[in-house]
């Protein structure tokens, strides 16, 4: 399965991370191959447009995390296909994930701090 999460990487925990960085060069192989991706894009879960960003954007976190990374993507879109709604997503993950929920938490935590 192919899911494009798209909400801020720093939110993410380590699996969904790693998870959705390997699912940005699935996707391009998928569509590099000829094979559609037609039923991911129409039901939300992958933008086209937005792989290459997005990959070079989860990358910038694993380096920040200091992960290993070893493999550069290169794509360029030509299918203009698929949108995903980042604030549903994100609610998904902190339902679905009790890391995420944790990190989600802290971030709010710390932006309520610096209101007070």
């Amino acid at each position: 399965m192919v899911r494009m999460w798209n909400v801020e990487p720093h939110l993410m925990c380590r699996q969904h991370l790693l998870g959705e960085h390997v699912e940005m060069h699935m996707a391009t192989g998928s569509i590099t191959k000829g094979k559609s991706v037609k039923g991911y894009t129409s039901n939300g879960l992958l933008d086209t447009s937005l792989i290459q960003t997005r990959h070079d954007d989860l990358v910038e976190e694993m380096r920040w995390r200091n992960y290993n990374h070893k493999s550069p993507l290169y794509y360029t879109d030509s299918l203009h296909e698929g949108s995903v709604n980042v604030f549903l997503n994100g609610i998904e993950l902190i339902e679905r994930c009790d890391s995420c929920r944790a990190i989600y938490r802290d971030e709010l935590l710390k932006i309520n701090e610096a209101i007070i």
